[in-house]
């Protein structure tokens, strides 16, 4: 499985002008294990998709998904 680092997971949130909120909930995880994942020193084991799709996100994209979500869970 390949790793990332929490350092090179944060330049993701930042480069998608996400919350580590709102990327938990959209990767479908608590805000509190994803907190608990970003304190750790070893890099994370991430699933190969996760790899190859955070790259070729961009923020309007992420803004859109988080959106549909949201209007998913609205009853």
């Amino acid at each position: 499985m390949p790793r990332m680092t929490p350092d090179q997971l944060r330049a993701h949130l930042a480069r998608l002008e996400i919350s580590q909120q709102a990327f938990a909930r959209l990767v479908g995880i608590t805000p509190q294990h994803f907190r608990k994942m970003l304190r750790q020193v070893e890099p994370l084991e991430i699933p190969r998709a996760v790899e190859l799709l955070l790259p070729l996100l961009t923020p309007a994209k992420v803004r859109r998904l988080v959106a549909e979500l949201e209007a998913a869970e609205t009853p």
